[in-house]
């Protein structure tokens, strides 16, 4: 005879998950209660909110004070040029492993003269490029002859782009076209954001100046080479962009002028490319024509620029053509990000103070250090991981005045108790 096993199903009994959820229920509730108690009371006490409004206010009429002495404007200057994201593109690499860019073919014009780089671009739009862009500016006549040639180069080629000036601080002047800017319609001006000596971050896609739109030297060179991708950036209506650095000067074909003028290069390698034509030099400390960038190797205390500004602005081409855009927060959620954690600290802060005052400096300064780490931390991985950028500098302000200004505001409000009897939860403490 065979034998048969029959497996028994052992069935839960419906009021052991209802225990489980009971004890869960009980715990949780527990829980909030001992945070309440201890900490979350505080939030929507009329102290803690007061004192938040008073960090931004504090912040705003900072703002509104002209800080021009000399003792604070090496302060002022450290602080504008601050950026902890770029700690993902010098610390942790964010443009690594990022392929070489095979539609732009960098030119180093080294110091050719104006026939010099009248006969390259004769050579280059002979095998049939996209489009030619030349970053230098000619601010004045020069020898009749090279002029000559240099104006019907210009003026025979419409595929080139050639470099124009604006006047960041005045803007009711038309755009400076340059020397042979009149004889072509296709010019960008080539002036960078910050680059006074601060780090190049950003750019500024389109000016209006006199009345009219004028396009940036990369934007009217991705114009010529994609509709499409020149559209999306119109359409993005951005005043101005954050550059998203995803190559060095490696990841770019880089060729020498001089191989171009002796027919050294073959036609067929810049045939449909975008070439661009400006001045590199490969001396790490001749700082000509070079600026700070993210990707600097020194992201404090830096030395040496280390981006040529003709390598930028193919980042940023390369930007345009792929759409790769660096996101921003929107303002509004910035600010309400920034105004929960000030309240959120200035109610722990408010708790020691008031209850456990002999705490209250352990747990402030803990509690900064702590939270400069998280929000600095969190701010690089979403710059580096999803390309979000997001400003962290204002939330640690924030942060930092919280303590100092609950000084300020307890002898405000004993004051108003004394004087008008405001309520408050100074009055009554000891310390």
């Amino acid at each position: 005879m065979q034998s048969t096993k029959t497996t028994k199903k052992v069935k839960t009994s419906p009021g052991v998950f209802n225990n489980i959820f009971q004890g869960l229920y009980q715990f949780l509730r527990k829980s909030f209660r001992r945070l309440h108690h201890f900490y979350l009371r505080y939030l929507y006490k009329r102290d803690t909110i007061f004192a938040t409004i008073s960090v931004f206010l504090f912040i705003g009429l900072l703002g509104l004070i002209p800080i021009n002495t000399g003792i604070l404007n090496p302060f002022k200057t450290a602080l504008k040029d601050l950026d902890f994201n770029d700690i993902a593109y010098s610390v942790l690499k964010k443009n690594k492993g990022t392929a070489v860019e095979n539609r732009i073919i960098v030119v180093n014009i080294g110091n050719a003269d104006r026939t010099g780089l009248a006969l390259m671009i004769e050579k280059i739009r002979a095998a049939n490029p996209k489009v030619i862009g030349l970053d230098v500016e000619f601010n004045g006549p020069r020898e009749p002859a090279q002029d000559s040639l240099m104006r019907h180069m210009v003026g025979s080629t419409p595929q080139l782009v050639i470099a124009s000036k604006v006047n960041w601080q005045n803007k009711t002047e038309p755009i400076d076209p340059g020397y042979f800017g009149i004889f072509t319609k296709n010019t960008g001006y080539v002036n960078l954001i910050g680059e006074d000596g601060g780090t190049i971050r950003y750019f500024s896609p389109f000016e209006k100046a006199n009345g009219k739109t004028y396009k940036s030297f990369p934007v009217a060179i991705a114009e010529q080479a994609s509709k499409e991708a020149f559209q999306h950036l119109e359409h993005r209506k951005r005043a101005y962009e954050v550059i998203h650095y995803s190559r060095t000067i490696e990841q770019y074909i880089v060729l020498n002028g001089e191989d171009v003028l002796l027919d050294n290069i073959a036609p067929e390698l810049l045939k449909d490319k975008i070439i661009l034509m400006g001045y590199i030099n490969p001396d790490p400390y001749n700082v000509e024509d070079k600026h700070y960038t993210p990707l600097n190797k020194k992201f404090a205390g830096k030395s040496t620029p280390d981006m040529n500004g003709i390598i930028i602005h193919a980042n940023i081409i390369s930007m345009i053509l792929d759409k790769q855009y660096i996101r921003e927060i929107p303002t509004w959620l910035f600010w309400i990000i920034t105004i929960l954690i000030a309240w959120l600290h200035v109610a722990l802060f408010m708790r020691y103070y008031i209850e456990d005052h002999i705490w209250f400096h352990l747990v402030a300064k803990l509690a900064q250090i702590f939270f400069a780490i998280l929000s600095v931390y969190i701010g690089i991985v979403c710059f580096d991981w999803f390309s979000v950028k997001i400003d962290t500098k204002i939330s640690l302000i924030v942060i930092i005045l919280a303590i100092d200004i609950i000084y300020f505001y307890e002898a405000l409000a004993v004051w108003l108790h004394t004087k008008y009897g405001f309520h408050t939860n100074f009055h009554s403490k000891a310390h």
